[in-house]
């Protein structure tokens, strides 16, 4: 690692102490000679005596020079810190989520921004991103309304925003108004705000299997005993989930009904009815999760489960972050009274408020009608690149290889054909200059399994044609070791 050179002689010195060549009360050698003698500059030398006697190990003396303090042999060396061993308390620490999960999580984003083509991704295309409407917004604020624009927010939420996403939810048929919402970090700490209100350790969730990773790390960090309910090509099978309520002790529904995560399936309106009484019936809430709705380009979508049950049994989470810009991490949470009191009450202790800002700016971008040309935009855009990857699938992947096209959202859910490895393909595709999200991480118990997720939305066309080529070769390569070694 490169350090500034002033570091340099500052570990120097450290170990001169350490070592005793230089002991408590020593008087150290003078700028001009240190700085002779090291061949380094005076200012050198100067910022690394500053930075021992910030740290208290040595002290300045008025025409006389600098000494070694009495105490500094002991203090240690204060940046060296420890190299791998866990220090005692930290072997305290709870585990906070699967840890393949999370090494296999670290990896893709790691590689994400470095792979020739990426399929990794769970949102859409930077590139589309509406940069320039959000610039022009919040010039537009700041000459409004000056430093008032980067001051403090409500906890839950500025009113102009809330009041924008009520608008848009009314168009679904929620009927809520701005009181009824809590803006949120994302529909990720809408997630994890209910599973902390409702959920103990040891206490039963239930989940699709295969789901969201980030809604699993956060019940795995919460101790909950996860249960997950197989999937059909029209989402949470309901026979299952029946089953698993008829066990008891159930705290907490979560689903994902219109455009899956990962498998990008919509629950038809027959189905989601029969959830909702069969979730009221046990007594157990839905927590509803609908990040992906606004990106579509297929039948008109089937309404949220939350209009469809009154009571409140439902609990309704979305976001902009994945169908807007994913740097605002902007989400909203519907919730009964009491719970979204607990919900603005603990909000208040892990962040106080959402970024005031791009709170402004995102209600300006909804009340002007600009976001919905770009969801209408960015899914005809969408909709070719699905076409696209679909086509290069058919074309370039092994026989047996299953998957289903889409109505909406950015990514494809494949199951590879023969037995192949997902850990060692991903570790060959990053080596070729392609990622991809393995199937591993949205089960709730990580394992090898022959799935991966694509995303089409982020890559142009001509990439996903490349990138599926080097996927399916790879892909060949491997089901032909293994026809030689059976």
């Amino acid at each position: 690692m490169n350090q500034p050179l002033y570091r340099r002689v500052q570990d120097q010195l450290i170990g001169a102490i350490l070592r005793g060549a230089a002991p408590a009360g020593s008087r150290l050698p003078s700028l001009r000679r240190l700085a002779k003698d090291l061949g380094v500059s005076r200012i050198t030398v100067e910022a690394a005596y500053e930075a021992l006697q910030a740290q208290g190990l040595i002290e300045a003396r008025a025409r006389s020079g600098n000494y070694v303090t009495r105490h500094a042999a002991h203090a240690g060396a204060p940046r060296e810190g420890h190299r791998g061993e866990a220090l005692p308390w930290e072997v305290r620490l709870a585990p906070c989520a699967n840890p393949a999960r999370e090494r296999m999580l670290a990896q893709v984003f790691r590689n994400a921004g470095t792979a020739g083509v990426t399929f990794a991704w769970g949102a859409g295309d930077p590139a589309l991103f509406p940069v320039d409407a959000f610039r022009a917004i919040i010039d537009r604020i700041l000459r409004r309304a000056g430093g008032a624009a980067l001051g403090p927010a409500e906890t839950q939420g500025d009113p102009a925003l809330r009041e924008a996403f009520a608008a848009y939810l009314r168009k679904l048929d929620l009927a809520v108004g701005a009181d009824d919402i809590v803006v949120t970090t994302g529909s990720q700490q809408a997630i994890e705000l209910v599973v902390g209100a409702l959920v103990r350790p040891g206490e039963r969730v239930i989940v699709e299997e295969t789901t969201w990773p980030g809604a699993l790390g956060t019940l795995e960090a919460a101790g909950a005993d996860i249960v997950g309910v197989p999937l059909d090509e029209h989402g949470m099978r309901l026979d299952a989930l029946e089953r698993a309520l008829g066990q008891g002790g159930a705290r907490l529904i979560y689903t994902i009904p219109t455009f899956q995560n990962p498998t990008g399936t919509v629950m038809p309106a027959a189905r989601r009815h029969e959830l909702v009484r069969l979730a009221r019936r046990h007594g157990v809430p839905v927590l509803e999760d609908d990040a992906l709705r606004e990106v579509r380009f297929g039948s008109p979508l089937p309404p949220p489960l939350a209009t469809l049950d009154p009571s409140g049994n439902v609990i309704y989470a979305g976001s902009f972050s994945k169908s807007v810009l994913p740097a605002a991490r902007l989400g909203y949470l519907v919730a009964p009274p009491k719970l979204r009191q607990w919900a603005v009450t603990r909000k208040r202790s892990m962040d106080m408020f959402c970024p005031p800002l791009m709170q402004r700016a995102m209600a300006d971008y909804l009340e002007s009608g600009q976001a919905m040309r770009f969801w209408k935009k960015i899914s005809r855009v969408y909709a070719a690149r699905q076409r696209t990857m679909d086509e290069a699938l058919a074309r370039r992947f092994p026989r047996g290889t299953r998957w289903r096209r889409v109505e909406g959202g950015p990514v494809l859910w494949v199951k590879l054909a023969g037995r192949v490895s997902v850990r060692r393909l991903f570790d060959d595709a990053v080596r070729a200059g392609v990622g991809f999200a393995p199937g591993e991480a949205f089960f709730v118990a990580p394992a090898d399994q022959p799935y991966i997720r694509l995303n089409f939305a982020a890559v142009e066309e001509e990439r996903i044609e490349r990138g599926i080529q080097t996927l399916g070769a790879l892909l060949g390569a491997a089901n032909h070791e293994q026809e030689i070694a059976t």
